[in-house]
């Protein structure tokens, strides 16, 4: 039992609760003892005052009466549980009193003061509460005793009273807290219940909502984001394992095949062997050229490449790709139009710029053909540099358009692989895009043609 109050949350904070509870309890209790007992020994010390000066007013009136012993039947109008004593210190001559067995007492000097002795009496000590005040050659003395008084024996046996009261508040709070606690934590027990029972196939069940709208609620809105977004990762990484498979096997298999088609007989063929020999060099070059590309968009994705920026002279670097071009499509036209002069400089990666306005115009020779007419365009609106690609291409179906930037999406299969493509070009400009924190977007133009718009923003 003590294990399990040990190892459970609600009953760890239930024990922190009562504690501070009950110290609250007991320390509150004190401190209105206390202020109570102030508030008497005020009016004590207030009476007291009253009283002596009452003694010696008629102490006063009294003197030069003749009496027969004027010590003992002087009663000035006091209350009749003080007692009072006038002398004079220097001889310690009792002038006065209404107590015979009352020592004493020195004068005070404006406060009360008590004054204690063991075993004064023969049947007990003396313990009283006194005020004193020497008036020339006499001193008045008066006390009250206060070894009976309901304070002085209530805070006497406090420490009993204290301990009893502990013990049922200690069980009482402790119990209320563990109620409030865990009909408090029940949300997030829930919470943990829900979470333990999800796995990477059931991601999509949402945390359960009190509706209440508190940080409780706000927690687990914030934890189904996180798993709508681990569940998107972990599908997103389920279908780029499917995608590299069925892209590795079709080349694995024409070289399977080209193989086992050598060791039969090809090998005796030289027209066959060298048709072999293209094949499984152009699938290596294929594969190669794959697994490049996957290892490109993992290192940027990781954040291993980070940009370089600075200033970036976008004609410049417009020619360099044209001439770039110029060997392997000859025939391509290209196009500069920089429709203001703000727009020719960005504060970009020049490389990573580089290699994503490449991978768009090999995009546009591959699918446009080797006579396309391409036309790269810059222009600045205020802080935002728009960038537009566009060739005179077929452009994009309409179910497509949609699934372009995805990593192994062809629209043409049979047209992409007769031209060496892996389907990962457009998915690398659009990592290429996160990487520079810009945004990349494809339409068709008209009449025909496919347009892409990047646009940096703060620039």
């Amino acid at each position: 039992m003590l294990k399990k109050i040990n190892h459970s949350f609600a009953a760890r904070l239930s024990l922190v609760f009562m504690f501070i509870l009950t110290g609250a309890v007991i320390m509150l209790s004190l401190g209105f003892l206390f202020f109570l007992r102030s508030m008497v020994r005020g009016n004590q010390v207030t009476g007291l005052k009253h009283a002596e000066s009452a003694v010696f007013t008629a102490f006063s009136e009294s003197e030069g009466k003749s009496s027969e012993d004027e010590s003992l039947f002087l009663f000035p109008d006091i209350p009749y549980f003080l007692t009072y004593i006038i002398y004079n210190p220097q001889t310690e001559e009792v002038l006065a009193t209404n107590d015979p067995f009352l020592p004493l007492l020195k004068d005070t000097h404006g406060r009360a003061v008590r004054y204690y002795k063991k075993d004064f009496f023969f049947d007990g000590d003396l313990d009283v509460l006194y005020y004193a005040v020497k008036h020339g050659p006499v001193v008045v003395a008066v006390a009250e005793n206060i070894e009976h008084n309901a304070f002085t024996v209530i805070f006497e046996k406090l420490p009993l009273i204290l301990l009893l009261m502990i013990l049922p508040i200690l069980l009482i709070s402790f119990l209320i807290s563990l109620l409030i606690t865990k009909n408090t934590i029940s949300p997030v027990v829930k919470i943990t219940r829900a979470a333990g029972a999800m796995t990477t196939e059931k991601l999509g069940g949402e945390l359960p909502l009190s509706g209440r709208g508190d940080e409780i609620d706000e927690l687990s809105s914030t934890f189904n984001k996180l798993f709508m977004k681990i569940k998107a990762d972990f599908d997103r990484e389920r279908q780029f394992s499917s995608d590299v498979s069925h892209e590795l096997n079709t080349p694995l298999t024409v070289i399977s095949g080209q193989t086992s088609l050598l060791l039969r007989w090809g090998k005796d063929n030289p027209e066959q062997l060298e048709k072999s020999l293209n094949a499984i060099k152009n699938e290596t070059k294929s594969m190669h050229a794959i697994i490049e590309n996957l290892l490109q968009i993992s290192r940027i994705e990781s954040g291993r490449i980070k940009p370089q920026l600075c200033q970036v002279d976008l004609q410049e670097l417009f020619e360099r790709v044209s001439d770039e071009f110029a060997a392997l499509a000859p025939e391509a036209h290209f196009e500069f139009d920089f429709l203001n002069d703000d727009g020719r400089h960005i504060n970009t990666d020049p490389e990573m710029l580089h290699q994503l306005i490449t991978v768009l115009v090999s995009n546009s020779v591959k699918f446009a053909g080797s006579t396309c007419r391409v036309k790269l365009q810059a222009e600045r609106i205020d802080d935002t540099l728009l960038m537009r690609f566009e060739d005179d291409g077929p452009g994009f179906s309409q179910e497509s358009l949609p699934h372009i930037f995805e990593r192994f999406y062809r629209a043409d299969e049979a047209h992409v692989r007769a031209a060496g493509g892996s389907g990962l070009g457009l998915s690398i400009a659009k990592t290429l895009c996160s990487a520079l924190d810009a945004e990349i977007s494809a339409y068709n133009a008209e009449p025909h043609g496919a347009v892409f718009e990047i646009r940096f923003d703060n620039q």
